[in-house]
C-alpha cells in the first residue's frame, strides 16, 4: 500500500484567508509596511505576514486591533460588510506616529538583553545624553559671547 505524500503547505482555512485578503488591501491603501502594522497592532512582523498569508487566524481581541489600525470594520476583514466602503471603523484613539526602523530594530534588541546588559546599556544612554546635553549648553554660551 503507498502512502500519501506529505503535502508542503496544508489545507489553509477560508476565514483566516479572508481576513488576511482583506487586511494586505486595508494596509496597503493606508500605506503602510507589514512591519508597521505589526508593531500597531502590537503583534511579531513574521506573526502579521502569517495572518496576511492566511496561515494564521488572529484571536478575537488581535481582530479587534487590526481593525483598528487598518481603519476598517471586523464585518469587512470576516467579508461580512455589504459596501466596504461604508463599513469604515471610526477610531476615537489618535493613530500612533510610526516608529523610525532604527528605534523598532533597537527595542526588539533591548528585548533579548538580560538584566546585567540591559542596565550597562540604559547607564551609556544615560552618560550620551547627558554628555549631549552639555555640549548643547557650552555652545550656547559660546555664541552668546561671540554676539
Amino acid at each position: 500500500m503507498k502512502q500519501k505524500p506529505l503535502s508542503r503547505s496544508p489545507e489553509k482555512d477560508p476565514l483566516s484567508v479572508q481576513i488576511g485578503s482583506a487586511a494586505r488591501k486595508a494596509r496597503k491603501a493606508l500605506k503602510l509596511s507589514q512591519e508597521d502594522a505589526a508593531e500597531r497592532v502590537g503583534v511579531a512582523t513574521e506573526v502579521y505576514g502569517k495572518y496576511e498569508r492566511g496561515e494564521l487566524r488572529p484571536s478575537t481581541p488581535t481582530l479587534v486591533k487590526l481593525s483598528k489600525v487598518l481603519g476598517t470594520s471586523v464585518d469587512s476583514l470576516l467579508g461580512l460588510a455589504a459596501d466596504e466602503n461604508a463599513a469604515t471603523f471610526a477610531t476615537t484613539e489618535p493613530e500612533p506616529a510610526p516608529m523610525p526602523r532604527e528605534f523598532r530594530r533597537l527595542r526588539r534588541t533591548l528585548r533579548t538583553m538580560d538584566k546585567l546588559q540591559l542596565a550597562t546599556f540604559t547607564r551609556m544612554a544615560g552618560a550620551l545624553v547627558t554628555h549631549k546635553r552639555k555640549r548643547q549648553g557650552s555652545r550656547r554660551k559660546a555664541h552668546a559671547a561671540t554676539t
